[in-house]
């Protein structure tokens, strides 16, 4: 039993440094629609990585069920033409999340490091796989729970967080996998300032 529990504390630990926010079960996706999404996410950063983009560009790239999301900061003149390389991959969607220059009250590695830790400690938010992204204090949410009750739970979480000035959720519920290349809509940009802290933003997927 004590074996069993070391076993537990480190892939919590391991959690942690990678990221993300793991609870006891895995991502609600099947495997074979998660190595999908991990193909599609490393083909787009595969691919913004041989543009010759400038200083001031920095994009993560999620996928899931083939739903692209684009977090980070860039410059305006290249943030079509960033939309447009994930759209050649056919997702079914991208959206675009960016982040205006802000100057935030505290350290983003110490607000991310706190943030994951709330997540995996709360209560009621056992089923979850939850990616994170903090910029100037200002909190991304992105992945798969397994219900409304759990998607309010983190975002409320992370609203009370240290630091935390805004959140933005992305979280989405288990969905059907769906065969083949989708529509390739775009979501409208998002354009995120530095701001108060108020509630949570949660966009409709």
């Amino acid at each position: 039993m004590r074996r069993l529990t070391n076993i537990l504390l480190l892939l919590a630990m391991a959690a942690v440094l990678n990221g993300c926010a793991w609870g006891l079960y895995e991502d609600k996706r099947l495997m074979d629609t998660i190595s999908n999404d991990k193909a599609l996410a490393t083909s787009i950063k595969t691919a913004l990585m041989k543009e010759s983009f400038f200083d001031g560009c920095s994009v993560a790239v999620y996928s899931y069920y083939r739903k692209v999301y684009l977090v980070g900061r860039a410059p305006a003149a290249m943030r079509q033409r960033i939309i447009s390389i994930a759209q050649s991959k056919k997702p079914r969607s991208v959206t675009p999340h960016w982040f205006e220059e802000a100057k935030g009250k505290g350290s983003d590695i110490a607000i991310a490091t706190r943030l994951r830790s709330a997540l995996i400690g709360a209560k009621g938010l056992s089923s979850t796989r939850i990616d994170t992204e903090v910029n100037e204090g200002r909190v991304v949410l992105l992945g798969v729970v397994g219900s409304h009750a759990e998607k309010a739970v983190a975002e409320k979480t992370a609203r009370g967080v240290e630091g935390v000035v805004s959140v933005t959720s992305y979280l989405m519920l288990p969905q059907m996998a769906r065969a083949g290349a989708g529509t390739q809509a775009s979501a409208p940009e998002h354009k995120e300032n530095a701001g108060g802290k108020g509630g949570v933003e949660s966009r409709d997927l």
